[in-house]
């Protein structure tokens, strides 16, 4: 079965590539999940009333 010459080189450029492309940066949350989780767990929420914000 003959080798398709394209597809060989289209997978060498990608593989050169995917070598040469630098990690991808993830974005660091504000605050930790955990912190935040406790946080909502241990202080009831307050809701404000109109009453309250005139």
């Amino acid at each position: 079965m003959p080798i398709d010459p394209y597809a060989a080189l289209n997978a060498m450029l990608r593989a050169e590539v995917t070598r040469f492309t630098p990690p991808v940066r993830k974005a660091e949350p504000t605050e930790p999940p955990k912190a935040v989780a406790v946080e909502s767990e241990s202080e009831p929420q307050q809701t404000a009333t109109a009453d309250s914000a005139a």
